[in-house]
């Protein structure tokens, strides 16, 4: 009897599935197919969501019916194995022994699916319409066992089973509409079992099951995990009516519910019947030269961002306000050069100079001009030029710059020097410096470079004591890498262990 029970329902349930469908009001009915893999969760372990295998397929269909915009009923269920094995320690064989089961389960369902696109929290006609479902219904199944051991004491254990439980399911979905009449649906389907026979976990001894009572765990009534794919036809509803509703202005809104009837032919909607504006400017989408940006009326529903009375879509400069000669682009020192084209926006000049102009008169424009107030050469950025005996000066004062032997802590008789040389900074206001620290060839070359390094951080650290701007020097250590005597000596070691100053501009 359990036998043609099993085929009868197989053969029926192949027409129905384990996704409920979300019909309209336009196609109340939908028949669905699909396939896809179940997996198992219970007593033994779990195989979810593949970390475990094997992983079996299976089939299903279904009929929906519409209720209402937010609710389907739904018949519906499926067929296809489910299993789960391990290879576990058998302590009274001493050796390993394969555990688990394979079943072919089906299962019968009447559910409800929960709709998101039901107006409230979707639109109804959206493409890609989520859903919830629950439903409850029978499941049975045929079951091969493989336990881990049989003592004596259970000798006539039927190895193979089957039997007939009450069953409930929920889960999730989404369907992707592809025409008025056709979904794709992607489901997640999750079914739990009042009888969980089909796993053997109930009947086997307890120290058999992998989490047994022995233990002090509770069986588990088990569930199954279907991941699915399928296809649905939607059809029937009131699409073939030969009842029309009154709509004067026909804009697809009854006369009844219109609040704008003489909207004129083929102008957008919305739910009440008045013409969309969907940029809420107060102008019309039909009307509105920008109707997904909000406007002016006096530019036909275009913005003028700046208000300089040129619309940004012919505003070079919209966020500005600016000049029609210069297509909205302002020219703030009336030399005729837009400021975004001038590099001395604020002070009139010439075209030659970029906008700048040259106000120390050296040939060098200001926007260049290091030293804009102060007629200097082309060569030092329109700086004045440092003089020989100044750079002699310089040179002479930074062999007198002398530290701790091995450290970089300043002499006292370094002091004078570095003091000449804030003197020439501070007349100099616009140079920056270089301070290069330079080592012999005796010791580690690392250690030599970390020395060089520390040695010039030094002298900048004295003379910003001096009140000379930590911005205008550079302090970099090179070692021995950059001797300008023979290391071989000590006389030439001796030059090489040195200090040097560079003025730039």
């Amino acid at each position: 009897m359990h036998q043609n029970l099993h085929k009868i329902t197989f053969l029926f349930l192949l027409f129905f599935t384990f996704s409920s469908n979300a019909q309209t009001s336009y196609k109340k009915y939908g028949i669905e197919v699909n396939g896809g893999l179940r997996e198992y969760h219970g007593d033994l372990g779990s195989a979810l969501y593949f970390k475990n295998s094997p992983d079996y397929q299976g089939i299903g269909g279904a009929f929906g019916m519409y209720i209402n915009s937010s609710f389907d009923v739904n018949i519906y269920g499926g067929a296809g194995d489910i299993g789960f094995y391990k290879t576990v320690w058998d302590v009274q064989r001493a050796d390993y022994s394969r555990v688990g089961f394979r079943s072919r389960v089906t299962e019968g369902m009447i559910g409800l699916t929960y709709k998101l696109n039901n107006g409230y929290i979707l639109d109804e006609d959206v493409r890609f319409k989520p859903f919830l479902r629950a439903g409850w219904g029978a499941m049975s199944s045929v079951s091969k066992f493989t336990p881990l051991t049989l003592t004596p004491e259970y000798e006539g254990y039927s190895l193979d089973r089957s039997w007939i439980a009450s069953h409930w399911n929920a889960g999730l979905g989404l369907k992707i509409g592809v025409t008025d009449a056709i979904d794709l649906v992607i489901s997640e389907q999750f079914n739990y079992s009042f009888d969980d026979n089909y796993d053997a976990s109930p009947y086997m001894p307890a120290g058999a099951r992998l989490n047994s009572a022995a233990e002090g765990n509770k069986p588990l009534h088990d569930i199954y995990a279907y991941h699915s794919f399928g296809i649905v036809f939607n059809f029937g509803g009131d699409g073939g009516s030969s009842y029309r509703i009154k709509d004067e202005d026909g804009d697809g809104i009854a006369n009844k519910f219109d609040m704008c009837p003489n909207t004129p032919e083929n102008y957008a909607v919305d739910t009440v019947g008045c013409p969309m504006d969907d940029d809420n400017d107060g102008i019309i989408n039909e009307e509105d030269k920008c109707p997904n940006t909000p406007g002016l009326p006096q530019f036909n529903g275009c913005p003028d961002t700046d208000g300089d009375g040129i619309t940004d879509a012919e505003d070079n400069c919209p966020k500005v306000p600016g000049l029609a000669e210069f297509k909205g682009c302002p020219d703030s020192d009336g030399d005729g050069i837009t400021d975004a084209d001038d590099k001395c926006p604020l002070k009139s000049g010439t075209l030659e100079g970029q906008g700048c102009p040259d106000s120390d008169g050296d040939g060098v424009y200001d926007h260049l001009d290091v030293c804009p107030t102060v007629a200097g050469i082309k060569e030092n950025k329109g700086c004045p030029e440092i003089k020989q005996e100044v750079k002699e000066k310089i040179k002479l004062a930074a062999k007198g710059i002398f530290f701790e032997t091995g450290k970089e802590v300043l002499k006292t008789e370094s002091f004078e020097n570095l003091d000449f040389l804030a003197e020439i900074l501070n007349e100099y206001k616009e140079a920056k410096v270089i301070i290069e620290g330079h080592t012999d060839n005796q010791g580690d070359d690392a250690d030599n470079l970390l020395l060089s390094q520390k040695r010039t951080e030094s002298v900048k650290n004295y003379l910003i004591t001096k009140g000379i701007s930590p911005e205008r020097m550079s302090a970099i250590g090179y070692g021995e890498t950059k001797p300008v005597a023979d290391n071989s000596t000590r006389r030439g070691r001796s030059f090489n262990r040195r200090v040097d100053f560079k003025l730039v501009y």
